[in-house]
């Protein structure tokens, strides 16, 4: 077994309630104790970040892990821990001042730049030759857990971030991910529906942008996601047009890349099949909406992990 680069283990305690706001720190709400996560990484692997926890219920929860990397890696794949009961992850760089450990948090509560992010069933992410991450020591990382119990009996796991090192110069690209779509103002109908929402690429970056994975994330009501590109004096590029599965969200490869430029507008056009009989709109339960184009680029930007226009 390797061993971890360092890991936090994370406590949810079964009585807490979800979390709600949308604060962008938690760097005023005390850290749960917890012992250090002590879990090993199967071989080949190290762990980046790691949190156990225990749902009641019905629960539905957010809980933050803050930590420091102590030396300097390059990464080369993730594999996410996402067992039943893991909505989703997001892991970011963070800038602020909330010490090691894990805290109660909100769906708001991220560093600006997204480094990987994984959904329910999501595998293994390995980058293409010559692309990954690139953590130096003293980098603050924040991974966010969104957790939901959506059973009858109580619910426990651990849910985190495995990497697999790259070697010295192996990594000539550095990439980070952008979610595209729209936010407040996404609303579902009953029924099946279409609805979209734009990124302007120049709220991204000055420079152009190599897209070489793309993935997607709506919640249980998505079927289907196409992300088209318009270009002044060109003709529209289609990034990918998608069948969705809530169980099974993944990167998919881009090859070769794309190259997005500053002016281009990226539209996300999700299409649904609400049955739940009510209007759903955009949120972070599972039992809210969605519909974001899942942008994993080079070189990174240190953009924020949101691009959202109307």
């Amino acid at each position: 077994m390797r061993r971890a680069l360092f890991a936090v283990c994370l406590a949810v305690a079964p009585t807490l309630a979800a979390c709600g706001g949308g604060s962008s720190t938690a760097d005023d709400v005390p850290a749960i104790d917890a012992p250090e996560a002590t879990i090993d990484a199967p071989d080949g692997w190290a762990t980046l970040l790691q949190g156990s926890w225990t749902l009641q219920p019905g629960e539905e929860a957010y809980f933050c892990v803050y930590a420091t990397v102590p030396n300097d890696v390059d990464i080369k794949a993730f594999r996410p821990i996402i067992p039943l009961g893991t909505h989703h992850t997001v892991l970011t760089r963070y800038s602020g001042s909330a010490p090691d450990g894990t805290v109660r948090c909100s769906v708001g509560t991220n560093g600006q730049s997204m480094i990987y992010g994984s959904g329910v069933g999501s595998p293994d992410f390995v980058f293409p030759a010559g692309v990954g991450m690139r953590l130096t020591a003293g980098t603050r990382l924040l991974l966010n857990l969104h957790l939901y119990n959506a059973g009858d009996q109580v619910l426990t796991g651990t849910s985190g971030t495995l990497y697999q090192a790259a070697a010295p110069g192996e990594v000539q690209h550095v990439g980070e991910v952008v979610l595209a779509g729209p936010t407040a103002t996404l609303v579902v109908p009953p029924g099946q529906s279409t609805q979209s929402g734009t990124c302007n690429i120049s709220n991204i970056t000055s420079t152009p942008i190599q897209v070489f994975a793309l993935s997607q994330h709506m919640h249980k009501h998505g079927r289907n996601l196409r992300s088209v590109v318009r270009r002044s004096g060109s003709p529209d590029i289609v990034l990918q047009d998608i069948p969705y599965n809530f169980e099974q969200q993944s990167f998919q490869l881009k090859t070769p890349v794309v190259e997005l430029r500053p002016g281009d507008v990226l539209t996300s056009y999700c299409t649904f099949d609400n049955t739940s009989g009510a209007t759903v709109r955009f949120g972070e339960s599972t039992d809210d909406e969605m519909c974001f184009t899942d942008l994993f680029y080079y070189p990174a930007q240190g953009a924020n992990f949101v691009c959202s226009g109307f």
